[in-house]
């Protein structure tokens, strides 16, 4: 085998193992917390060898900041892009629907792909322990997708973006988002349903959407005055 082919195969396989470990990484710290998953058990579920945690990350604690900076790049490609990368020129229509669709796209990724579970689960946990890992994540994408909803929000109530109720509304859009994730069997069987599939996510987001309507036209200033 060439040089040059052989250097390709074994940097591939690296990716391949430092994903693995991610993944795998991903699910205990999620499911037992940091302190209590051990790296033999991350390298046993990743198939991979434990000296290959030391290697690519420089232990736990490395492994525990890419799974963050991981956590970030996929919560700011499902919500993120769609917040920051909107501009909606002034219009509060469409600043709306930037909310709305981003809050949609969201709930449709927690609802019906695997790994959401996992990345909630490691997420809570976290912002649970404030510290370096935290840190990444607040700045990374909590904060700055948290401003600019509230500029959205901001333009389509004529409120101040640093308002009290709108920087703690946004916080109620996304605190929906999360009980359905990490409530997701208490609400399908109170609900009595099989599987939370399309439909019922479906039904979910019809409900969330209209609660955000909901404190749109309770919050305009100057309603109900």
């Amino acid at each position: 085998m060439a040089r040059g082919a052989w250097n390709r195969d074994s940097s591939r396989a690296g990716e391949e193992t430092r994903c693995a470990l991610i993944n795998a990484a991903l699910v205990l710290f999620g499911a037992k917390g940091f302190d209590a998953t051990s790296t033999r058990e991350i390298a046993a579920a990743a198939n991979a060898n434990i000296a290959s945690i030391a290697y690519h990350f420089g232990g736990k604690e490395g492994l525990r900041a890419a799974c963050a900076d991981h956590v970030a790049e996929q919560l700011g490609r499902i919500i993120g892009d769609v917040v920051l990368k909107s501009d909606p020129g002034g219009d509060p229509e469409k600043a709306l629907t930037i909310i709305e669709s981003a809050i949609s796209s969201a709930l449709g990724f927690l609802l019906s792909q695997p790994q959401a579970r996992d990345i909630a689960s490691f997420v809570m946990g976290e912002i649970n322990r404030p510290g370096a890992v935290f840190e990444r994540l607040y700045t990374g994408v909590f904060e700055p997708v948290h401003a600019k909803m509230c500029e959205h929000l901001a333009l389509v109530t004529d409120r101040d973006p640093k308002d009290e109720v709108i920087r703690l509304g946004i916080f109620t859009f996304v605190g929906q988002l999360l009980y359905f994730r990490l409530g997701h069997f208490i609400v399908a069987r109170r609900m009595e349903w099989e599987t939370i599939g399309p439909a019922e996510i479906e039904a979910i987001r019809s409900v969330v959407l209209s609660n955000i309507r909901a404190f749109v036209a309770a919050n305009k200033k100057g309603a109900g005055s």
